[in-house]
């Protein structure tokens, strides 16, 4: 079996759910199938940190020549594969390819928020790429039972079409420190972390709900907010006042090692996100142990089962009165117990395992 890996979610953006996914898929696929696969890339692929961390051999690589320099004409334009041999094309961001008549493609849909929150033109412009790389495909892999849902209400697979939900998975990098607890304060220390703490992680965009973090913030003042992520926008830093902003702290570039410690010693994550096609953070935090405080909407229920402390609502009455309840140890310890169970069910492994045996179905 021959596989074409299309890597341009690497020059699309610096990080992220899609780069992380897409870069466990490859190793996977590097570390196992390294004689049936190859990668198409752009030039300006390893400003990615997780393209950096992914060594692809130089005579795996297809690298695109085009000459166009315009980064949102190229990420438009068509994969070029000049080949008369049959191969599994599946590309990481909803492009076609062009150059040869003997391929199948796969494509992986990881959530219709542009559906939800995008601007008409915004929604327009992306959903053409995605509703036709779902129509051109033979297999489609669903991140969840919710993506799947969205597909059948946005765009309806034919009944010639295959499709399989295929969890997401969560690194190893993730677990309850123990033996490592001095380096892991030095580390907080460090960045000025010395207070309980509640923690933000991921995108920041409307849907989801920063701004009801810092109202919620000012509603307890005996707690720091540690943001992982860029820095705060000027209309970001509105939100504050002079005395919430003293109590939060941003952290940025963070690796794995890092995080982890981030999710063992906070008091929870914050993760009031009004939809997910899959919600990673969840996980993470619940392989280290640190409980979950989130709505109840999409594909979170999904993925958290009954591990996590869901909301029907952003109330702060009640996210005020759970947080209060995690001090109480015998109800936190009962919340990580959970927490650990329900991560048992997620790797990166598996997924990509299940992913690679769709491909031989579809090939």
């Amino acid at each position: 079996m021959k596989i074409t890996l299309d890597n341009i979610i690497y020059s699309n953006v610096t990080q992220g759910g899609v780069s992380n996914y897409w870069f466990e898929l490859s190793k996977y696929l590097l570390e196992n199938q390294e004689d049936q696969v190859s990668f198409y890339e752009e030039y300006n692929c390893k400003l990615n940190f997780h393209r950096q961390q992914l060594l692809i051999p130089e005579n795996k690589i297809i690298l695109n020549n085009s000459l166009i320099k315009s980064s949102i004409k190229r990420r438009l334009s068509p994969v070029e594969i000049k080949t008369k041999d049959y191969f599994l094309y599946h590309s990481s961001y909803y492009r076609p390819v062009t150059g040869s008549d003997f391929f199948s493609e796969i494509t992986t849909l990881h959530d219709f928020t542009h559906n939800y929150y995008s601007s008409f033109i915004k929604r327009l412009v992306h959903n053409k790429m995605k509703y036709s790389a779902i129509k051109r495909s033979k297999g489609i892999i669903c991140i969840s039972g919710n993506t799947y849902q969205d597909l059948k209400k946005f765009c309806s697979p034919s009944k010639n079409q295959k499709v399989a939900i295929i969890y997401n998975g969560v690194s190893n990098d993730y677990y309850p420190i123990i033996e490592e607890r001095y380096a892991s304060e030095k580390y907080l220390n460090a960045i000025g972390i010395d207070d309980p703490y509640v923690l933000f992680v991921g995108g920041r965009i409307n849907y989801k709900n920063f701004s009801f973090v810092i109202k919620l913030l000012k509603e307890i003042p005996a707690i720091k907010l540690v943001i992982v992520g860029p820095s705060l926008t000027r209309s970001e830093l509105n939100l504050f006042d002079k005395e919430t902003l003293k109590r939060t702290c941003v952290v940025s570039d963070v690796k794995n090692s890092e995080l982890n410690i981030l999710y063992n010693f906070a008091h929870a994550l914050l993760y009031p996100s009004s939809y997910e096609g899959f919600g990673i953070p969840i996980i993470e935090a619940m392989k280290a142990g640190c409980p979950v405080l989130a709505l109840q909407n999409s594909s979170i229920m999904e993925v958290s089962g009954e591990a996590a402390i869901l909301f029907k609502e952003l109330n702060i009455g009640l996210f005020k009165k759970a947080l209060a309840r995690l001090y109480e140890s015998n109800f936190r310890k009962e919340i990580t117990e959970k927490g650990f169970l329900q991560a048992e069910f997620f790797s990166w492994d598996k997924c990509c395992k299940e992913t690679y045996e769709f491909y031989k179905e579809i090939y």
